[in-house]
């Protein structure tokens, strides 16, 4: 799977932001972290303790105060990002369907994870959930593309059971990036797993534009047919129903931009229709999802 070129050449030099729950934590990185040691940038001075390197005195402080004092830096590590890629049967529901946008959008996602220095790892789920070694630095960057671009929309599994054991293996305090539609149930507690481990939460969510107002589709009785479930219903389309569906997506939006942001994540929403260069290199970086 590869980027538009322009997507791929803006990413080389940007990287993911965050709200600030998610840290920098291991590995030599770009992000300043809490740990304190060796390093060029300066961050506190502290008593001297058996087993400093005596290199780090700061004699004119140690001179002024008459007891031993060390120069600490800030060191830079890599902050651990999980990008997790929708691929249920959900997905290829719509016009256009979800799925290429959100395969596209979760591989440039995972692009600029390591072009920023970070230590990216991806997760599919659909049929069954397959998960990606944790990867460093862009030369591994067409490893993890091919990964992701190997998804295909299917099967039945959730975002709940996916993160379930994902968000429990991904390290606490990660950024996790979750693309999907976010149209099931059981969704917000696929993201609780998440909050419950510290991490901060971005969700891209992808809808058509005819699940974001259903009016193109006509008046009158219409079959509707659920993807997953392989359960239909009939439904008159008209003013009042369409007012009710286009309220009840508002309110569920509502609820699960709420739940993520009482936790420091993010929701961004996206439609099928739209192209993955104007969304990265207009609206994502205008938001400030991209820096």
């Amino acid at each position: 799977m590869q980027l538009p070129p322009a997507v791929q050449q803006e990413l080389a030099r940007r990287r993911l932001s965050t709200t600030g729950r998610a840290r920098a934590q291991g590995g030599a990185g770009e992000r300043p972290s809490r740990a304190k040691g060796a390093g060029l940038e300066f961050a506190d001075h502290r008593p001297y303790a058996p087993g400093d390197d005596i290199r780090a005195l700061d004699a004119q402080v140690t001179a002024r105060l008459g007891t031993p004092v060390v120069r600490e830096y800030v060191v830079h590590q890599q902050l651990p990002i999980l990008v997790v890629l929708d691929a249920s049967a959900s997905m290829t529901t719509g016009t256009p369907a979800k799925f290429a946008l959100a395969q596209q959008l979760a591989a440039a996602l995972a692009y600029a994870g390591l072009s920023g220095g970070d230590s990216v790892q991806a997760v599919t789920y659909g049929t069954a959930v397959h998960t990606s070694g944790r990867m460093q630095g862009v030369n591994r960057a067409t490893e993890l593309l091919g990964f992701l671009g190997r998804a295909r929309p299917g099967g039945t599994v959730t975002l709940h059971d996916a993160l379930r054991h994902a968000a429990a293996s991904a390290p606490r305090g990660a950024l996790v990036v979750l693309v999907s539609d976010f149209l099931a149930d059981t969704d917000p507690q696929g993201i609780a797993h998440a909050h419950s481990r510290a991490q901060e939460v971005l969700a891209v969510q992808v809808l058509a534009p005819d699940e974001l107002d259903p009016a193109p589709l006509g008046r009158g009785l219409t079959r509707l047919e659920e993807p997953e479930g392989h359960a239909s219903v009939s439904v008159v389309l008209d003013d009042a129903s369409l007012g009710a569906y286009r309220r009840a997506l508002e309110d569920w939006n509502a609820a699960l931009r709420g739940q993520l942001a009482r936790h420091g994540g993010r929701l961004v929403q996206v439609r099928s229709d739209q192209a993955v260069q104007h969304l990265i290199l207009r609206d994502f970086l205008a938001r400030g999802i991209i820096r």
